[in-house]
């Protein structure tokens, strides 16, 4: 038997008690412990959002949720709460920092106000990686089941669910990793989110040797799934680019994209100096792109063109059009009288190289705050108190009824503005089973988040899109960077931001390609993501009943 370990004088004044000095010691490594943890997740956090705004930086986010995974060994589930909400924040700051200069210039806030009010809606989307973090916890105490099987499902499947001003996905900065983006034809976005979550799991268990027993069976199957994944990564993207060069050798589609570069405005602006509403900018533009030959020419999402609203206005683009012999595809405001009021709505609308109406299709997906108020349009007080806050941005937008597709050109465009894209389920129901020959045309004024990154981060998601449903996808953005990316992923034409011009696309096009699982099943990795995250929290819920029955036995 070991003899008993000699007091020091403190704790024998003390009576055996631990002395002053040896308890601030403990505190100090508990304080120093608890700012490693939290400079970690904070890192974590940027390693996160860097890619939204640098590119170059993709690779940050297959490490990224490292860092969280180590800072919640042995803690509460408090502490585990705060971790991934502390994380949250950090990559939604560096990420999206676009929003304060969006509030900024919408409410002509300055610093530091816009960036207050910034914080409260970076708050907010960091919420659901704490609550990710609190469940992955809570089911590590009671289950024992490895990270590799509890942190993807569960943070993707939080991520999917948690309602956002701005719906922003972890892969959504993956668009120059072209190998490792190739899988989302089979299960959207969410799927290569789960890919680089489970990459991190894997990191952080090979790092700190949980490799034995069942956690061993555990990372080999996770290691199994990556090399799967990036396998088919490499035999897509080589079976996309020879299919896409017999493309090029056959047809292909000229498009031209009208870039005006508009300054943002709440009020409807009257037409620049020496134009009309019968002759804007935008048209004469169009000009210049059908004497190059283009066949379609698409105009970004305005404030208002006066179309729907004057006969005049109508019969000038006819006009015009048959003069130029080229198809033309823009947006405008349409009101549509009804027998009480009216409903007002966002129109993309094609007009035909005849100067005929093809067909228009009306916004769906609408803008939280923008087209209309969340849940509080029903309540009158709260509604008045939005609508003084937004002011004249707030304009009740009615959706519309269904996707169309649109002829014209030879190709069949599949309309969607702005917001929409970034909704993957939806464009992937808008492509459908009946995919061949489409072509995804995105509209946006992206003027309101000023000369930051989000332009550029928005026409990279939806590059994604081309990818999910293999078709093509032309992006026409107010002040650039506009683009055309083929369904490999491949940017074929890309203009400069924060300017004003055109962009001539020479677009590899066959009317007998296009769709995917993703585009046929759209929703089902969701699904399956929901499905799985209730049976885990299911079995944490039984193990926890039983260690508890087990613990009151006698």
């Amino acid at each position: 038997m070991s003899s008993p370990r000699p007091m020091d004088t403190g704790e024998a004044a003390a009576g055996g008690r631990p002395s002053a000095d040896s308890r601030a010691s403990v505190l100090a490594t508990q304080r120093t412990a608890l700012a490693l943890r939290l400079l970690a997740v904070v890192l974590g956090g940027v390693a996160l959002g860097l890619p939204y705004v640098h590119h170059g930086a993709f690779p940050l986010s297959w490490i990224a949720f490292v860092p969280l995974l180590w800072a919640l060994e042995r803690r509460g589930l408090l502490a585990a709460y705060l971790f991934g909400v502390v994380m949250g924040t950090a990559a939604w700051a560096v990420g999206t920092n676009w929003i304060a200069e969006f509030i900024g210039i919408l409410k002509g806030y300055a610093v530091p106000w816009n960036w207050m009010s910034a914080a409260m809606v970076w708050l907010w989307a960091g919420q659901f990686h704490g609550l990710a973090a609190l469940a992955y916890q809570w089911l590590r105490r009671h289950t024992g089941a490895p990270a590799v099987l509890l942190f993807p499902v569960l943070f993707v499947a939080a991520e999917a669910a948690y309602p956002q001003l701005f719906a922003v996905k972890v892969g959504e900065s993956q668009a120059p990793f072209l190998v490792g983006i190739q899988g989302i034809d089979l299960v959207g976005i969410l799927g290569l989110d789960f890919i680089i979550c489970l990459t991190s799991a894997v990191i952080y268990m090979l790092l700190w040797g949980r490799i034995s027993g069942r956690d061993g069976v555990a990372v080999g199957c996770a290691l199994a799934v990556l090399a799967a994944w990036f396998a088919y990564g490499i035999v897509r993207l080589d079976t996309w680019d020879d299919r896409i060069s017999t493309w090029t050798r056959t047809r292909t589609r000229s498009v031209g994209v009208v870039q005006p570069n508009d300054v943002p405005s709440v009020k409807i602006p009257p037409p620049p100096e020496g134009y009309s509403r019968r002759r804007p900018p935008e048209m004469d533009m169009t000009r210049a792109l059908a004497a190059e030959g283009a066949e379609l020419v698409v105009w970004p999402e305005t404030r208002y063109k006066g179309y729907y609203a004057s006969a005049q206005v109508r019969l000038a683009y006819s006009r015009q059009l048959r003069e130029m012999g080229t198809a033309l595809l823009f947006h405008d405001l349409e009101r549509v009288r009804r027998e009480v009021g009216f409903d007002d709505y966002n129109t993309a609308v094609v007009l035909s190289a005849e100067g005929e109406t093809v067909g228009d299709y009306r916004k769906i997906k609408r803008v939280a705050f923008g087209e209309y108020v969340p849940v509080l349009s029903e309540v009158p007080f709260l509604r008045r108190w939005i609508e003084q806050y937004f002011g004249d941005f707030t304009r009740e937008i009615t959706p519309g009824d269904g996707h169309r597709t649109l002829r014209a050109a030879g190709m069949r465009l599949v309309p969607k503005i702005c917001y929409e894209a970034s909704f993957p389920a939806f464009v992937g129901e808008a492509i459908g089973r009946d995919a061949a020959g489409k072509v995804l045309v995105v509209m946006s004024n992206d003027g309101w988040f000023g000369r930051t990154n989000q332009p550029s981060a928005h026409l990279r998601v939806t590059a994604l899109r081309a990818v999910e449903n293999r078709v093509p996808m032309i992006h026409a953005i107010n002040g650039g960077p506009s683009g055309a990316v083929l369904p490999n992923g491949r940017f074929v034409a890309r203009s400069e931001a924060f300017t004003r011009g055109t962009l001539m696309v020479d677009m590899p096009y066959s009317a007998s390609s296009g769709g995917s699982f993703h585009s046929r099943h759209p929703r089902v990795f969701n699904d399956f993501l929901y499905a799985a995250a209730l049976g885990l929290l299911g079995w944490g819920w039984v193990s926890r009943r039983r260690s508890r029955r087990f613990a009151g036995a006698p």
